[in-house]
C-alpha cells in the first residue's frame, strides 16, 4: 500500500510566515487552535493543519481543496467530505508529522526520547512487552519503541486510549487490536525522537517529505 507523510521541525520555520498562513484558515479552526495556551502546543497544531492541507493537495492534485470539506464524525475524528482519505497527526516537543492513506486506516505517533524509569508504566504494559524490555541492553529505547508503536496502532484503530493499554502487545512488528492486525514501521526522522506509523497492510511505497515554512 502507498502512504504519504509530511513533517516539519517547529524550530526550522519562520514564525511570521506560519502566522500569516494560519490567518488564512477558517475562523472556527483558528479559534479552536487559539484555545491552546502552551506556545509549543499551539504552534504544533497550527503546523499540523498546514501540513494536512499540503498532504491533501499532493494526494489529490486534480481536486480543488476547500477547508469547508473538513468535518468531524460523532467520535470527533476528522475527515474530508467526499475524499477517500484517512489521516492522522502527531507531534512532540519539536516535530509535527501528518500521515495519510486512501481507503485503509493509518495512525502515527512520535515521542521525544528523554531519560525515564519505564517501570512506572508497568500497569500499561502487556506481560510480553515487559519480558521483552527486561531482556534488552537498552531498556529505555525498547520501552519507547513499544510505547510509540502502541500509540500509533491505537490511533489507527480509532480506539485511542479507550482500549486498555495493557491488553495490547506491541513488541513485534505486527500488532493486533480487536482481531485486526496492524503493521508498524519506524520512520527515521530525528535522532532525538522515535516515530512509528501503523497501517492495515504492509507499506510498499512511502512518500516522506520534510516541509519548512
Amino acid at each position: 500500500m502507498e502512504v504519504w507523510a509530511v513533517y516539519s521541525f517547529l524550530d526550522k520555520n519562520d514564525p511570521e510566515r506560519i502566522e500569516g498562513l494560519f490567518s488564512l484558515l477558517p475562523e472556527n479552526m483558528v479559534q479552536s487552535v487559539n484555545k491552546y495556551k502552551n506556545i509549543n502546543d499551539r504552534k504544533a497544531r497550527v503546523i499540523a493543519k498546514l501540513l494536512l492541507e499540503i498532504l491533501v493537495r499532493k494526494m489529490f492534485p486534480d481536486q480543488n481543496f476547500f477547508w469547508n470539506l473538513y468535518s468531524k464524525d460523532s467520535f470527533s475524528k476528522p475527515y474530508f467530505k467526499g475524499l477517500e482519505i484517512n489521516f492522522n497527526t502527531s507531534h512532540n516537543e519539536n516535530l509535527c508529522i501528518v500521515c495519510a492513506v486512501q481507503k485503509d486506516k493509518c495512525g502515527i505517533d512520535s515521542e521525544t526520547v528523554k531519560p525515564l524509569d519505564w517501570k512506572i508504566y508497568n500497569d500499561f504494559l502487556h506481560p510480553d512487552e515487559k519480558r521483552f524490555i527486561n531482556r534488552q541492553t537498552n531498556q529505555q529505547a525498547a520501552f519507547y519503541e513499544i510505547w510509540t508503536k502502541k500509540e500509533a496502532v491505537l490511533k489507527a484503530s480509532g480506539l485511542g486510549i479507550a482500549r486498555e493499554l495493557e491488553s495490547i502487545d506491541a513488541h513485534k512488528k505486527m500488532v493486533t487490536v480487536n482481531h485486526q492486525n496492524y503493521v508498524t514501521q519506524k520512520l527515521d526522522i530525528s535522532e532525538n525522537s522515535i516515530t512509528y506509523i501503523a497501517t492495515e497492510r504492509e507499506i510498499n511505497k512511502l512518500n516522506l517529505e520534510e516541509i519548512i515554512f
